[in-house]
């Protein structure tokens, strides 16, 4: 029993919780959600009519209680609620660990309960929850030491107390936390945004209220004020030779009561999906129409459900929504295909917003091409009308020169295809017989962009005026940090510094773990993880200038061997990464996988390397390697200098080539000789 209050009293100290409001909020929706579940349980389909759950907030007292009119502490929750980590949490989606993340919060957690056993007896009870107690956890009390009887025929009350001095200050309904707002509005608009699919699934009683000082809202008619139902829409796609039927459904929420465009898969009737933002590509704001009382503001929340879909043991995700499947002339995964529709009929129901947004975009392309001849060339043959029905619909006028650039660029010659250790000879040749004339302006320009970023990368590896260099900044000009290639396009980074290749590869993360989220202080993430035809690589940045390397712990930024160690083995372990919009991507176990890291060379680094049995070269620029046979991967040591001179080398060839200068002399211009 000491073994498990101290695993629990861990677990708790390590929880992160959310700053401000939603911080102080997250036990509330953990009570909250306790409370659906019961309610459930009871009532089943009849729960929307005959549930109940108030809120009250007490600023004297500084508490807050949570009413419910569900099943109560009947034995077999009782036993659940006891028990962390049960089977009875994983059948709703949960785990049954909510309700210790309220003592991150508050310093003392009291029910009441009341309930009815199967043969009409009712009982009712009031305790204390001591989560780490060595003994008895939840120790009963009168209810003149709790909070009193509870309020319904049965169900639960929980009241979270004494919140700790953070906290404190957000029972001032009246301070700046509530932005001089209702803050009953405020606290409702945020229960509202975090139980959205329980709203729509009908699976929140329509007596819930929230109560501040004695005044009261209904949670459900606040939410229902503002939902509009949009439409439904039948889709058949083909699937392993056999042809599925997908349902959509679509809700106009107004922008109080949602932030974005939100898009969920369910199945039997139950969510079985995170709520997915599905804005990136429709449209980044609120659409808006005028009605009675004003001009409103929404948001579409899409609801997406199939009997193709198969849930987990726990149900709380869908197995297959990852299939491949074709579309587009390409393999993309079911889960790809169905957003993608989702957005298609958002603008098709949106068509006044579709239409004025292309007109804008084909006039922005109109004045771009009318401007610049070498974008009027990205056309081809389109119009710009053609040109920008195959984009996405919330491109920036920048976006459109950009692509416009790149169109122009590769229908006249790709130069991600030549080879990185291709020969001045070889380049020779490629100049004058595959590219065009009117193409070798386009490349002109692209080796001009390429230099000036190439300069970039050297003024950043000096020391700046408080004596270091940053890491991030170099970081940030080879691949914008937090992102992946699903936020992101190959027009957006400069990769082509580390590979050319690189720029087009199937997956590219930077600073994101593996679960697909952004990088938290202390977490174990990736610098740029770039995914390609059977090879994963992985690449570990140093500060530039930065000395002291050393065999330590593998999470030390001293020891960034330990550290790509540490996290190519997690990766073969798990067998999948998370992209930001939640697809899996297959690691297979025959896997190449090469670990990159790049430093300034320096005696502490070679010292280090040489400790970790690395064999070491210094033709071309400093560079150190070692093959680990058992995983299957490659580290690799790559001294700045050796990096920026190889991309300087070929950019530099281009340019005397184009010059019609072909005798280019490949030489590095680091400090370092090449060996004799």
């Amino acid at each position: 029993m000491r073994h498990k209050s101290i695993d629990l009293a861990s677990e708790v100290k390590r929880a992160v919780l959310p700053d401000g409001l939603q911080g102080f909020l997250f036990p509330l929706y953990e009570a909250v959600s306790n409370s659906i579940h019961s309610l459930e349980e009871r009532w089943g389909e009849s729960v929307e009519e005959q549930g109940r759950i108030e809120i009250e907030f007490d600023s004297d007292a500084s508490s807050v209680l949570i009413a419910d009119n569900g099943v109560g502490f009947d034995e077999k929750n009782l036993g659940a609620f006891l028990t962390p980590l049960t089977g009875n949490k994983y059948e709703r989606g949960g785990k049954g660990f909510g309700r210790f993340i309220a003592f991150k919060v508050f310093k003392e957690v009291l029910y009441s309960c009341r309930q009815i056993s199967s043969d009409g007896v009712s009982s009712a009870g009031s305790y204390k929850y001591e989560p780490f107690a060595d003994d008895d956890n939840l120790i009963e009390i009168s209810s003149d030491e709790g909070v009193g009887a509870h309020r319904f025929d049965a169900g639960l009350t929980a009241v979270m107390r004494e919140p700790h001095v953070e906290a404190k200050c957000l029972f001032d309904f009246g301070s700046e936390v509530y932005l001089e707002k209702d803050a009953r509005e405020i606290i409702s608009a945020s229960l509202v945004d975090h139980f959205l699919v329980e709203f729509v699934q009908k699976k929140v009683p329509k007596n819930f209220f929230v109560i501040i000082q004695g005044m009261r809202i209904n949670v459900h008619e606040y939410f229902f004020r503002s939902l509009f139902v949009a439409g439904s829409k039948t889709e058949f796609i083909e699937v392993g030779g056999i042809c599925r039927e997908f349902k959509f459904d679509y809700f106009q929420v107004g922008d109080l009561k949602m932030k974005k465009h939100r898009l969920y898969f369910y199945s039997n009737n139950r969510a079985a999906s995170d709520l997915e933002n599905i804005s990136s590509g429709l449209n980044d704001k609120s659409f808006s129409k005028l009605r009675d009382d004003g001009m409103w503001r929404y948001f579409y929340l899409v609801a997406v459900s199939s009997e193709f879909f198969v849930a987990s043991q726990s149900r709380d995700r869908i197995v297959n929504l990852h299939t491949k499947i074709e579309g587009d002339n390409k393999k993309k995964s079911i889960r790809d295909q169905l957003v993608g529709l989702a957005k298609g009929h958002i603008l098709e129901l949106e068509s006044t917003y579709t239409l004025e947004r292309k007109a804008k975009m084909t006039a922005e392309v109109e004045h771009l091409v009318a401007i610049d001849p070498l974008l009027r060339r990205g056309l081809g043959n389109k119009s710009a009308a053609e040109f920008v029905e195959g984009r996405s619909i919330t491109e920036t006028r920048e976006q459109l020169a950009q692509d416009l650039f790149v169109e122009r660029f590769r229908q006249k010659f790709d130069f991600t295809k030549i080879s990185q250790n291709a020969s001045v000879e070889q380049l020779v040749q490629i100049v004058k017989t595959q590219i065009p004339e009117d193409a070798k302006e386009a490349l002109a320009v692209y080796v001009a962009y390429r230099n000036h970023v190439i300069r970039i990368f050297r003024e950043l590896l000096n020391k700046n005026e408080d004596g270091l260099a940053t890491e991030d900044k170099v970081h940030q000009l080879i691949y914008p940090r937090y992102k992946d290639s699903e936020e992101i396009d190959y027009s957006s980074h400069n990769l082509w510094l580390l590979d050319d290749d690189l720029a087009y590869a199937q997956y590219i993360s930077s600073d994101r773990t593996l679960e697909g989220k952004r990088r938290g202080k202390g977490q174990f993430a990736h610098d740029i993880l770039i995914n390609n035809e059977r090879e994963l690589m992985i690449v570990e940045m140093k500060r530039p200038q930065k000395a002291g390397y050393s065999v330590a712990d593998e999470s030390s930024t001293d020891d960034p061997v330990g550290q790509l160690k540490s996290q190519i083995s997690e990766i073969r372990r798990k067998g999948v990464i998370k992209t930001s919009g939640a697809r899996d991507i297959t690691i297979a176990p025959d896997t190449m996988v090469r670990g990159y890291v790049l430093a300034d060379w320096n005696d502490s680094l070679q010292s280090y390397l040489e400790l970790e049995d690395f064999i070491i070269t210094n033709y071309g620029g400093r560079m150190a390697y070692r093959y680990y046979k058992t995983l299957n991967y490659m580290i690799e040591v790559i001294a700045f200098d050796r990096l920026i001179d190889r991309a300087d080398n070929r950019n530099e060839a281009f340019v005397q080539i184009l010059e019609g200068n072909s005798k280019f002399d490949l030489k590095p211009k680091s400090v370092f000789e090449t060996p004799k």
